[in-house]
């Protein structure tokens, strides 16, 4: 297909740090591919990206070559490198220049001089192609996340570059707009020809795309080759092993004897069954209990519409001290308006929300922070525009029992925000803000924690360090709330949950049960054995079966008996 970008022993380290960003790094882009780097936060998978494009060049030090079509980067025209190697970043909102849609698919055809006459026929076309032609004339911020991300891609696509770059595209997108982002970045690369690089932490869905995958690990490339053969390379790495996706980690796990992981449920099925693969559920795998305490929180018949609307409809709801309820719904569903609703920051047309025997919403600002934190999916809406330190401090005053220096301490430990306590809260990764919004949620030491999208944007490290502060909260007295697309982490934590639909939510049943009783809304694993082990959720609840004269053993007795 021919080669488009050549690295060749590329080390680079930023300004006033003598540790390597990236070292010795070396490998080509051919033109066609689909190539995914994954690797761990600070792992140089985005100071990689920034070199393949001479305006995101960061400052520092720099030593081997980075050559598109045999050139350097750095020398290519400016018209070229903008009109060649497009670019898309994680945050949808940061990238539109213009105010409208239409404006924003012009302005770059206007930037390098394109006739009208070109303009608008490049409009035409990319706005049919992508779907943007319902809201061309639309202002950018009544857009959701999904559709800016998408005029973004549009944007790009308007100079009809060789190679799209994308730095985790689909961070803050929730999983259904993040597919459907997929589904249409994969059309470009088919129908159009356009080579892609995308960085990407969330694995399960991207991976079916990529025909190479590249991992980095501390700045060093440690594979490049096949999807499947990275990924046992991954699996092998403890700090590593938590990015393989769900299906194929299933496979590694059990030592199903496969020359190509299955990336997806139907192709993991089609392999079980060829192979004739069979699973047990594991003997000591007990039923959930949930113990229930005294009511803390009880919405009653509430209703809430906007301009007409109705969001919540007669809508009840307990819940009682120990609970952890996940919320399951699909966007629109009024998840997070329910959450507002219960943490008293928006009031119903009917119906009351009591906190005990209290109307939450007549309680003063500051008691109704002792008792019910809450945090937005979006913590930086929550912020004040402070060090980490000073938005702790800050929201520690308004603690009825504050905590001390030493205690202050150990939870910044505990966030993994030590090291960043005097960092402005705006500098931070989005792993560290999601972090910091929770640490500010704890320090008033509330009995209720409502949790909107938790794990949304979030890597598995992050991930697992928010589920082990959790479950800390948790054991301890506190009764969590969270409204979530994220299955797998809803089925492993929450003790219930719930499933939302038109303005009401049913009543909460035990994580075990309302997982196996669903068969859309459930885990990769459940979906994947439904067949053989249907109250499976995931790879450790079952044991693999080998055939062997005389009945069936699992593999464990077939070792022993070696």
């Amino acid at each position: 297909m021919g080669q488009l970008i050549r690295i060749n022993k590329l080390t680079f380290s930023y300004p006033g740090t003598k540790k390597l960003a990236l070292e010795d790094i070396q490998f080509s882009i051919q033109k066609g591919d689909f190539l995914v780097l994954a690797g761990t936060t600070g792992s140089g998978k985005t100071t990689l990206l920034k070199q393949l494009k001479q305006e995101l060049l960061p400052a520092g030090q720099k030593t081997g070559q980075v050559l598109y079509k045999g050139q350097a980067i750095a020398d290519l025209e400016q018209t070229s490198s903008a009109q060649e190697i497009g670019f898309v970043a994680q945050n949808p909102q940061t990238q539109p220049i213009m105010a409208t849609v239409i404006e924003e698919l012009a302005f770059p055809l206007e930037n390098l001089g394109y006739s009208n006459e070109v303009i608008n026929s490049r409009i035409a076309e990319l706005a049919n192609f992508l779907g943007l032609d319902k809201f061309l004339t639309r202002s950018i911020k009544t857009l959701s996340g999904g559709q800016v991300q998408l005029v973004n891609l549009a944007s790009v696509l308007a100079l009809k570059p060789e190679i799209i770059l994308l730095d985790e595209p689909t961070a803050q997108l929730d999983p259904t707009t993040a597919q459907n982002f997929l589904n249409v970045l994969r059309q470009v690369h088919d129908e159009l020809g356009t080579t892609i690089v995308l960085t990407e932490h969330r694995l399960s869905r991207v991976l079916g795309l990529a025909n190479r995958l590249i991992v980095l690990q501390a700045g060093k490339l440690l594979c490049d080759g096949s999807v499947s053969e990275g990924l046992r390379k991954m699996a092998k790495m403890p700090e590593l092993s938590e990015f393989v996706p769900p299906i194929p980690h299933f496979f590694l796990q059990h030592r199903i004897p496969v020359a190509t992981l299955p990336l997806s449920i139907p192709a993991g099925r089609h392999l079980l069954a060829a192979s004739g693969e069979r699973f047990r559920l594991k003997r000591n795998l007990t039923p959930q209990l949930v113990s229930q305490g005294e009511r803390l929180l009880a919405a009653k018949n509430i209703t809430l519409d906007f301009n007409g609307h109705v969001v919540l409809r007669h809508l009840n709801l307990e819940l009682y001290q120990g609970d952890w309820l996940a919320i399951i719904g699909k966007n629109g569903s009024g998840k997070s308006t329910l959450l507002s609703v219960l943490a008293g920051l928006l009031k119903p047309q009917h119906g009351k929300v009591r906190l005990k025997n209290q109307v939450v919403w007549k309680l003063s600002n500051q008691l109704r922070l002792q008792k019910i934190a809450y945090l937005s999916q979006n913590p930086l809406e929550q912020f004040g525009g402070k060090t980490v330190r000073e938005e702790l401090e800050a929201q520690n005053r308004l603690a009825d029992e504050p905590f001390t220096t030493q205690q202050m301490v150990a939870l910044m430990t505990e966030l993994q925000l030590a090291d960043v306590a005097n960092h402005n809260v705006f500098d931070l990764s989005g792993g560290q803000q999601q972090l910091l919004g929770l640490g500010i949620c704890l320090v008033t030491r509330p009995k209720i924690l409502l949790l909107d999208e938790p794990t949304k944007g979030l890597d598995p490290v992050t991930k697992g360090k928010l589920s082990t502060i959790l479950q800390r909260v948790h054991a301890q007295g506190m009764t969590i709330v969270m409204a979530s697309h994220d299955m797998n982490f809803c089925a492993r934590y929450a003790k219930q949950c719930t499933f939302m639909f038109n303005g009401q939510v049913n009543p909460p049943v035990t994580s075990r049960q309302f997982f196996t009783q669903n068969f859309i809304f459930t885990t990769a694993i459940n979906r994947l054995l439904a067949n053989q082990v249907p109250t499976a959720l995931f790879a450790d609840d079952v044991t693999r079966l080998m055939t062997v004269k005389g009945g069936e053993q699992s593999d464990d007795a077939q070792n022993r008996l070696a």
